[in-house]
């Protein structure tokens, strides 16, 4: 007994003797990789305009997002000229940014906080058109502001495109919700801003509109100016 004991002790440490030698030899094959980090690319290499045409009029999802946006631009007859015109910083609404409506006045679009004979609009032409494009005007600011142009923390007004007076009262029959109480801002400005901070995992140092929504997207370059994607509703109210 004690004989084959002995025997299966030396068999034992010869199979684990080969299985970390083999181990040993899978090792010595691996290699270091090394893993440069890559950093995507702002420019998309052509206008506002052709870009937003580009994401709004495509055939899937991906290639659809500003499609409610570029109607309204449609509706609204607003001289798409605009968008191609240089040294401006514009702001696109994803389809949520105009359609959305919710229980919670704050977390929706422009037909949820522009409301329409007492409900929720479904389609811009429940809004006049001047209405219409006075605010996607104001959407359209003149000059570059973005991350690699404004101060760091400090906000700053600017001039947009709407017509000063533009923006002093409601049409009749449109209301503003609770959470966007509607406050005249004659002279179209808008107030712009980087946070000193990081709202949340997924959103570091965002830019803010007017004091009340973080930038989605922001700082992307097209050929004539910067680009700031958001989701939910722009409100016309500049903080005093």
């Amino acid at each position: 007994m004690n004989r084959k004991n002995i025997m299966m002790r030396t068999i034992l440490v010869g199979i684990v003797f080969v299985v970390l030698l083999t181990g040993c030899k899978k090792l010595a094959l691996q290699h270091d990789h090394n893993r440069d980090p890559v950093t995507i690319d702002p420019h998309v290499n052509m206008t506002a305009w052709q870009y937003l045409k580009s994401r709004a009029l495509g055939t899937n999802s991906f290639d659809t997002i500003w499609k409610r946006m570029y109607e309204g631009i449609i509706y609204s007859e607003i001289d798409t000229l605009e968008y191609s015109k240089p040294n401006r910083t514009y702001i696109f609404l994803n389809n949520d940014a105009v359609v959305r409506t919710n229980s919670n006045a704050a977390d929706v679009g422009f037909f949820g906080a522009n409301r329409y004979n007492n409900g929720n609009a479904t389609k811009w032409s429940n809004y006049p058109k001047e209405f219409v494009k006075a605010n996607l005007l104001y959407l359209i600011l003149d000059g570059v502001y973005d991350h690699y142009t404004l101060p760091a923390i400090n906000p700053v007004v600017v001039n947009t495109l709407a017509p000063p007076g533009s923006l002093t009262e409601l049409p009749t029959g449109i209301t503003r919700n609770t959470a966007y109480p509607f406050v005249p801002n004659p002279e179209s400005k808008m107030q712009i801003k980087v946070l000193n901070s990081s709202p949340s995992n997924t959103s570091d140092y965002p830019i803010v509109l007017n004091e009340s929504r973080n930038v989605r997207t922001s700082s992307i370059l097209a050929t004539n100016g910067s680009i700031h994607a958001v989701d939910r509703f722009v409100t016309t109210t500049k903080p005093d």
